[in-house]
């Protein structure tokens, strides 16, 4: 079997000479999915010299389906060989598959007016933020966020908090009612979707997600925690081959957007690689100090190098500009000297592209676990040591949703 790819604007052709059966079915598999990790939602595929077309052939049909499906991506067949065509007309293929002969030129549209759309999206608009190109979606100009500072006491006292829709938290906590708090860890909730990775077993990441009338309810020790909308969608990195962003990158393009000296974010992207630390034990109220040495490094877990390398993650987040005392302690300068502080905390699943375009939240994360799958948490840090750090984490290409956040209502929630 020969496999060749060429990009086509943004429509990515792949081209088979050969038999697509059991012995080639992996491969093939690999260089569709691949096309897909690099950004490519839109497929032309090439079966005029396939000569056979086993079930094993087929199964990599179907899964490419799906996932360009998933994404509100495309997949155009050129020219079938008569061998596949009779395949594909037997197993009633034509169901999933729109086959074509030769590609017509996209300047030809279909005569007549363009159907109307079900629902009003926001326009797209072309920005510059952070010297960087987003495309952006505003979703509510007014939108603005109310958010408490949660700071750690010596009992290590949990706070409960439900998470519906339009509340987002951050912080070292568990998953459940106060009872739970035994079990705190890297936490982090958003809109009917909470994650934490117990203290006492960071080995499982855990969740609870809303159905029904089940609100997810976690027990913060400290922390962030904010409500209200958000106020813009950025989308980056949709253009294939565009190289990642940095988080900082990221953080600031939210702050800039937002005209704001803070925000709160929300990103579900394809990352190039995340740098960070996580809890591996709970806190402990009556211990020594926590990054007493040898003891920390049974603690916490440290990514001393790049980790997670493309996968999906969710990070939620404050970014802040020179942040008040209260907040600070909240924050972490982003690196030496800078007036950026950050607080992010990162879910990982396995690689699942993002869809293109405007999207909304809840659905997003609604589909965000449906491998049932998670691959870790990480509480997102600037390695910034000279000659050693690891550096920051990098995002190849997802969407961004940002607000302005104040921290006026602080200590208790």
């Amino acid at each position: 079997m020969d496999i060749t790819t060429q990009l086509d604007g943004d429509e990515m052709r792949i081209a088979l000479n050969g038999r697509l059966d059991a012995a080639w079915s992996n491969s093939v598999n690999k260089t569709l999915q691949d096309a897909i990790r690099g950004g490519s939602h839109r497929i032309a595929l090439d079966l005029s010299q396939v000569s056979y077309l086993s079930s094993a052939g087929i199964r990599v049909l179907v899964l490419l389906v799906k996932s360009l499906k998933g994404i509100g991506g495309t997949l155009r067949l050129i020219d079938p060989s008569p061998a596949v065509s009779e395949v594909l007309k037997l197993v009633g293929f034509s169901q999933l598959l729109d086959t074509v002969p030769t590609p017509a030129s996209p300047s030809l549209k279909p005569a007549g007016p363009s159907p109307a759309k079900a629902d009003a999206q926001p326009e797209p608009r072309p920005v510059k933020l952070a010297g960087q190109d987003f495309v952006a979606y505003t979703l509510d100009a007014g939108a603005n966020q109310q958010g408490v500072v949660i700071e750690k006491n010596a009992a290590l006292r949990p706070q409960a908090i439900t998470v519906p829709e339009g509340t987002w938290v951050i912080g070292h906590g568990a998953l459940g009612g106060a009872d739970n708090a035994g079990r705190a860890g890297e936490l982090l909730a958003v809109s009917g979707l909470a994650i934490s990775l117990p203290g006492d077993d960071p080995e499982h990441p855990d969740w609870m997600q809303q159905e029904g009338g089940l609100i997810p309810e976690v027990s913060l020790l400290h922390g962030l925690k904010a409500a209200g909308g958000f106020r813009h969608l950025l989308r980056f990195g949709e253009t294939p081959g565009t190289p990642p962003l940095r988080l900082g990158e990221l953080a600031q393009a939210a702050l800039e957007a937002c005209a704001s000296d803070t925000v709160s974010f929300v990103l579900v992207a394809e990352a190039a690689h995340l740098i960070g630390a996580a809890l591996q034990v709970p806190p402990d109220p009556d211990g020594d100090d926590f990054f007493a040495f040898p003891s920390v490094r049974d603690r916490l877990l440290f990514t001393a190098e790049p980790a997670y390398t493309g996968e999906t993650c969710l990070i939620v987040g404050v970014a802040a500009r020179n942040p008040p005392p209260r907040l600070a302690t909240q924050t972490r300068p982003n690196a030496a000297g800078s007036e950026l502080s950050l607080h992010a905390h990162a879910c990982v699943v396995p690689f699942s592209p993002v869809r293109k375009g405007f999207i909304g939240l809840p659905e997003t994360l609604g589909r965000l676990l449906e491998t049932q799958t998670l691959r870790g948490v990480l509480h997102l840090l600037n390695d910034d040591r000279e000659g050693v750090g690891a550096g920051e984490s990098y995002l190849w290409r997802g969407a961004l949703w940002c607000a302005p956040v104040n921290f006026n209502a602080e200590g208790s929630v």
